[in-house]
């Protein structure tokens, strides 16, 4: 029996849990839970619970709420922490439509389902552009948001060998197959990173069991590419009327986004700061979680 076969998602969290030194809590993750938006759509959230201002994390394309596992982990105990599938993928049901605006419908759905007067925005690329858009209409409920390796004329090719890997048919595959095909794709990442990753994102067909992706395929299209570039190209103009702080992470090691592309736009902001985290491509949020967590604390607080 394979590695992958053998080692519960639980018991692979608390292992990178300890790898990277963020204290770890029996039963993590809590179960996810489900809501109705408007429109009927269902969406699937995990609440982590704890003290403080409510911290909403939105994940980027084609990832799921857990890849911030370890971060929520490592703020645990100064704010109640939230992550969310976004519509399409996770748990959350595919739909028919997927352009920014139907994503802030969403995000105000989640906002008032769960009651909250405050709240700290933080997203990662897809989940980046969306908390953006979302903080530049005007929601005064909005205390912050913090951008991940995501801001204007971005390194679309940079990404052009990830996008093809996750286009790819896997029903031929183990989930161990899987994630050793994308630890030689991936710039960043260990096995068991990328294992955590993989797991949430796949999920198996019945009744024969094969792995599939749990994404909706059909949002990978160029025109939804296309979409979503040039929102980001869009956050430029927005920028100087934002109200709530902003902080912007890049991951050093990222070729998406450089540092003088982050200056540039943080310095189009009312307040707002930018940080390179070190030993971290893209996918920042899993690469160096505790440099991540250290300054998210800084700037939330």
């Amino acid at each position: 029996m394979n590695k992958a076969a053998t080692l519960s998602a639980a018991a692979l969290l608390e292992r990178l849990a300890l790898a990277h030194e963020v204290p770890y809590r029996a039963g993590s993750p809590p179960p996810a839970q489900q809501l109705r938006t408007p429109d009927g759509l269902m969406l699937s959230l995990i609440d982590w619970g704890g003290p403080g201002t409510p911290v909403l994390f939105l994940h980027g394309g084609s990832l799921t709420a857990h890849t911030w596992d370890l971060v929520c982990l490592g703020l645990g105990d100064r704010f109640r922490r939230l992550a969310v599938d976004l519509r399409g993928h996770g748990e959350s049901a595919w739909a028919e439509n997927y352009e920014i605006d139907t994503h802030l419908t969403d995000l105000s759905a989640v906002i008032t389902h769960l009651r909250l007067r405050s709240v700290h925005l933080v997203g990662m690329s897809l989940g980046a552009v969306i908390a953006a858009h979302y903080a530049a209409s005007g929601d005064a409920r909005i205390a912050s948001l913090t951008m991940v390796d995501t801001g204007p004329r971005p390194d679309f090719e940079a990404t052009a060998g990830m996008r093809a890997f996750i286009a790819q048919p896997i029903d031929h595959l183990s989930l161990e197959q899987l994630t050793a095909a994308a630890v030689k794709q991936a710039a960043k990442g260990d096995y068991d990173t990328i294992l955590y990753r993989y797991m949430h994102m796949t999920r198996r067909q019945t009744p024969d069991g094969r792995l599939a992706w749990r994404h909706d395929p059909r949002r990978r299209r160029p025109s939804d590419y296309a979409h979503i570039l040039a929102k980001i190209e869009e956050l430029e103009a927005l920028a100087p009327a934002m109200r709530c702080k902003v902080l912007i992470a890049r991951g050093a090691d990222s070729r998406i986004i450089t540092d003088e592309k982050v200056a540039a736009f943080a310095a189009r902001f009312r307040d707002a700061r930018w940080v390179t985290i070190p030993e971290a491509g893209h996918n920042v949020q899993e690469d160096n979680p505790v440099a991540l967590v250290v300054a998210l604390r800084g700037f939330l607080s």
